[in-house]
């Protein structure tokens, strides 16, 4: 799904040039360094307004904003450890009720000429997990509910996760919390409601969420899902080059 995505939105891009057309820019934009944030305190804000034609993003590393603008997961850029750390207040303007597939090639845009940002792709053999039905089956129902999403409550203790939601995008999900790649290989289609709790590796001990179990015992045993350690081809971005401070407003 997402190298299919990727390649679409590149394709967009090329066949503009081609046809003599310039890909699409922000009418306007601003990059600033962020501001310091509280010691232990990391918040940040992507959002994108098609109706207002205004995008704000505050507190985001440069991988998020890549990732953004390229329909990739950050696992699968590659870069200098830098885009991680360096934190930037972006402010753009563009054509109201823009197609949503014109606004990540606007950023790919800001980013070729603010950042001199140069990319390309690699198909690397790397550790995943692969996302599987258990022994017993899925503890858990379709759903015909046409709004779909993951909520979250999270604290250094426990996770509470209530998902209404494809397998894929599911899979996608638990990649940010299992340390690696997740494949949906679970064979399911169509859209499920569940519910899961667990508590993070490095929860402190002597707490209330003590007795709940760790991701991978959860998924099992409240779900019917397995996490299986194995080894599979993801698409990745190569960061060729990027200036570490983006060039004047």
């Amino acid at each position: 799904m997402l190298p299919t995505i990727l390649t679409a939105s590149l394709a967009v891009l090329a066949s503009a040039h081609l046809c003599g057309q310039a890909s699409p820019e922000f009418e306007v934009a601003t990059i600033k360094p962020a501001p310091p944030q509280s010691e232990g305190r990391t918040q940040t804000q992507m959002s994108s307004y098609a109706d207002s034609g205004k995008l704000t993003y505050s507190n985001v590393n440069l991988k998020e904003v890549i990732g953004k603008a390229y329909q990739v997961q950050r696992y699968q850029i590659n870069g200098p450890d830098w885009l991680e750390t360096e934190r930037f207040d972006i402010i753009a303007k563009f054509p109201p009720h823009s197609a949503a597939e014109q606004v990540p090639l606007m950023l790919q845009a800001l980013l070729a000429d603010r950042f001199k940002l140069t990319v390309h792709r690699e198909t690397k053999e790397l550790p995943v997990y692969a996302l599987t039905v258990a022994k017993n089956g899925p503890k858990f129902k379709t759903t015909e509910e046409t709004a779909t999403g993951i909520t979250s409550n999270s604290n250094r203790t426990q996770w509470h996760v209530v998902a209404t939601v494809s397998m894929e995008r599911f899979a996608e999900f638990l990649t940010s919390e299992a340390g690696r790649p997740v494949l949906d290989k679970t064979g399911l289609s169509g859209s499920y409601k569940m519910t899961l709790d667990w508590a993070p590796d490095n929860a402190p001990a002597g707490n209330d969420a003590a007795t709940l179990p760790s991701l991978f015992t959860a998924l099992q045993e409240q779900l019917g899902l397995k996490l299986e350690s194995t080894k599979g081809s993801i698409e990745t971005l190569v960061v060729d080059h990027a200036d570490r401070t983006p060039s004047e407003n």
